[in-house]
């Protein structure tokens, strides 16, 4: 979850007051055909490996003695592992086709970097990320 105030612009609830006032600024820029709200990217499809508590999918029962399913992947001998998934503030379609892809941060977390490593590695272009400053946005 993001901290910050929680803002409606045009019947939109924003996460914060600053990602409200670039989405007002966005929609000034001459070059910006369309804005798409919290778009979501996948950085990593979902996976599966080999469960390590069992032996194929079977555990020896430590109350009976006898060989039953393994609880933990279900009897499969695999262990699913869900999609990273990403969620930007705004992807901008401008009327020259370039697609920007927007996340607008106050402040930097630890894991952000890594996000954002990823997601350029998977989509072949840059991850926008602007912050406000005194005179106006600012890519970071």
């Amino acid at each position: 979850m993001r901290s910050g105030k929680q803002t409606v612009v045009d019947g939109i609830t924003f996460d914060s007051q600053t990602e409200a006032e670039y989405y007002e600024y966005l929609k000034t820029r001459d070059d910006v055909e369309s804005i798409k709200l919290q778009p979501q990217y996948i950085l990593m499809d979902e996976f599966k490996i080999t469960c390590s508590r069992c032996d194929l999918g079977y555990v020896t029962s430590e109350k009976t003695g006898k060989i039953i399913k393994c609880k933990t992947c279900k009897g499969t001998g695999l262990r699913n592992r869900q999609a990273w998934t990403y969620t930007a503030d705004f992807e901008v379609l401008c009327h020259d086709g370039r697609v920007q892809v927007i996340d607008v941060k106050g402040f930097a977390n630890e894991r952000f970097p890594l996000v954002r490593k990823m997601f350029e590695y998977q989509n072949g272009y840059e991850l926008l990320v602007v912050k406000k400053t005194k005179t106006g946005w600012r890519y970071v």
